[in-house]
């Protein structure tokens, strides 16, 4: 225990003996987890922790340019106090049609594509689909499912817009009212990401899983009456324990905002890699009609 102790105090004694300058590079080569942590070695490594030369690497090379494009001034005093403030939230930019923000571990890239930016089947036609806006969305306008029995939604972003060696997923933002997730409960949902001759695909349920089991039971049975099922019959059907998601890969979270999150899928951006990368969510099997659902959009970010 004596001997970590003097070892700390000769390493935070050396520190103090370099230029903080020094130091500041040493701690840029780093992380700006890595960084805050360093920062409690010393007096030296705290202000070197904090200099601009540190934060101006943890930020994008083109962070000037992506602040221009935002919809509201993004105003700061140091560039550390920015990279905090974009890793805190997203800012709007591109007249609101997207969002942008920092992962704060790693400072890698994030977005949110609005509703608006996504291609949706039947989305311009007022029977199907409205544009609506909800008080706690990031964006101005979502679009609230009216009633649609083929539900397709597709997004894309260019990969050069995404931090390099970086593992990325794709994440539907939705909400679902309880007509929604009843409506949702008889059939999972498709999705997938695919980046070249990457493809990654999950079969997912966004419906309430209480109703998903009460419904599939329900279903079950009708069959049964009608004669197409011919299964035997599983006891604890009807019991609360019953689980019918072996097919589903993906259960859905709820985030920090209140909205819910599914993963669409997954990919790794290279450095300097050209292309774009495609988003789906779709339900085109149940032919029965669907209801109930608020797209905020699709959000980019790491994947650890």
């Amino acid at each position: 225990m004596e001997s970590n102790k003097e070892e700390n105090s000769r390493v935070g004694s050396d520190s103090v003996n370099l230029p903080e300058e020094c130091v500041a590079i040493m701690v840029s080569l780093t992380s700006p987890r890595d960084a805050c942590r360093l920062s409690a070695v010393s007096s030296t490594f705290r202000s070197a922790a904090e200099s601009d030369i540190v934060w101006a690497r943890f930020l994008p090379s083109d962070y000037l340019s992506l602040l221009s494009r935002a919809v509201h001034p993004v105003r700061y005093t140091s560039k550390r106090e920015l990279f905090f403030l974009l890793s805190g939230r997203h800012i709007l930019i591109d007249r609101g049609k997207m969002s942008f923000g920092l992962e704060k571990s790693s400072g890698a890239r994030c977005y949110m594509l609005s509703a608006r930016t996504l291609s949706i089947v039947w989305g311009d036609t007022p029977q199907y689909w409205r544009w609506i806006s909800l008080p706690d969305s990031r964006f101005s306008e979502v679009a609230e499912l009216i009633d649609v029995y083929w539900l397709e939604i597709r997004g894309k972003i260019q990969r050069k817009l995404l931090s390099g060696k970086t593992k990325y997923a794709a994440y539907l933002i939705y909400k679902v009212n309880k007509n929604g997730s009843r409506s949702f409960s008889f059939q999972p949902q498709e999705t997938s990401v695919i980046v070249g001759e990457h493809i990654s695909s999950h079969t997912v349920s966004i419906a309430d899983r209480d109703e998903t089991c009460r419904n599939t039971i329900m279903f079950r049975n009708f069959l049964r009456w009608r004669g197409v099922l011919t299964l035997p019959y599983v006891e604890d059907e009807d019991n609360d324990n019953y689980d019918d998601e072996r097919d589903i890969t993906k259960l859905p979270c709820l985030r920090d905002d209140g909205w819910m999150e599914v993963e669409l899928g997954e990919f790794y951006n290279n450095e300097g890699e050209d292309g774009e990368v495609e988003m789906s969510f779709m339900e085109t099997k149940g032919r029965h009609y669907k209801r109930g659902l608020f797209v905020q959009g699709i959000e980019i970010r790491p994947k650890f």
